[in-house]
């Protein structure tokens, strides 16, 4: 794909280091909670890649944002969750991604906004009812989750509560979700690169900003423990309120 003839801007040195410091402190953020590493690059990453760029670039960066966090949690990750999850939700990945494609850049980008705005009392709603693990709700929960994570970035709020609810906290939460991720970011760059969505200035961009999650994913380890957690979730969601309002703006002011 031809960036300039998609209308993308292309990307230049210093965008690469601003996109990578917002990386690091997006991971820093996701790593606290599992929630909100993808959500808060997204915003920044509209007038560089495009509306059309960002879930691809995301996929890419997501990928290599999930791995650190498997490494840091490696000893707590639970393996039947993971393949409790996957098997339902790929074909609502296979989807999603479909629907990606599909959508033109407005109604994609008006989508993104308001499913990131939704997301923050989808996410309250879902923390105060903890979801019963039969396998009925698991195939349900997943197959959403897969379908959001196909066309979007955060399919983490949907995910998290099925598996609070199989029983996993702390470090394990954490890792598990990381390891789902890993495999549905590299299903994702799959489809994506099928949709010819992915070239390899945005592949680049998305290595980019992964490897600068890396770090994150330490440094959040060391102030879990050092941190006030509601303040935090309070601030993620400020965040993800600014992010979806600016989708919204991009999608209607082109």
């Amino acid at each position: 794909m031809d960036l300039v003839s998609a209308g993308l801007p292309l990307i230049g040195m210093w965008q690469f280091v601003f996109l990578g410091v917002i990386a690091f402190l997006g991971a820093v953020v996701g790593g606290l909670s599992s929630f909100g590493a993808g959500l808060l690059v997204t915003p920044f990453l509209v007038p560089i890649v495009g509306i059309k760029g960002v879930v691809p670039v995301m996929a890419v960066a997501m990928t290599f944002g999930n791995l650190s966090r498997i490494w840091v949690y490696r000893h707590e990750i639970q393996a039947r969750p993971i393949f409790q999850i996957l098997v339902p939700a790929m074909p609502g990945v296979v989807l999603g991604a479909f629907l990606n494609d599909l959508l033109p850049r407005a109604a994609l980008g008006l989508a993104l906004g308001l499913f990131l705005i939704a997301s923050i009392p989808l996410r309250r709603y879902l923390a105060r009812h903890r979801i019963t693990p039969t396998p009925r709700a698991i195939i349900g929960g997943s197959l959403a989750f897969g379908l959001i994570s196909g066309a979007m970035p955060g399919g983490g709020v949907v995910v998290l509560p099925l598996l609070l609810g199989i029983g996993l906290k702390g470090g394990g939460l954490v890792g598990t979700d990381a390891a789902i991720g890993v495999c549905v970011n590299i299903a994702k760059v799959i489809l994506f690169g099928a949709f010819s969505l992915l070239d390899s200035e945005l592949v680049v961009g998305g290595l980019l900003i992964g490897l600068c999650m890396i770090p994150g994913a330490y440094a959040a380890r060391w102030l879990l423990q050092r941190i006030n957690l509601t303040a935090h979730t309070v601030l993620v969601e400020l965040l993800v309120l600014f992010s979806g309002a600016s989708f919204i703006w991009a999608a209607m002011f082109p």
